[in-house]
């Protein structure tokens, strides 16, 4: 699966898994937040379904409050 991702939606993505999201998904998030690019890539598509639950659009990131970006 191939996922391009902006460096504003690793933002979007951490941040919104870091507040509604297990012990698990907090850690991906740090991972995320600690990843360069290319690793940052690989987690992403290791994990694709925490894209769709967490990132740009889902409902977790509207109520978080980036509706707007």
């Amino acid at each position: 699966m191939e996922l391009n991702l902006s460096h504003e939606d690793y933002l979007i993505l951490a941040e919104t898994m870091s507040r509604y999201g297990g012990n698990f998904c907090i850690k991906l998030a740090d991972a995320i937040r600690a990843a360069d690019p290319t690793n940052k890539k690989k987690i992403v598509q290791a994990f694709p379904e925490i894209v769709e639950k967490y990132g740009r659009g889902s409902s977790f990131s509207k109520l978080a409050g980036f509706a707007h970006v």
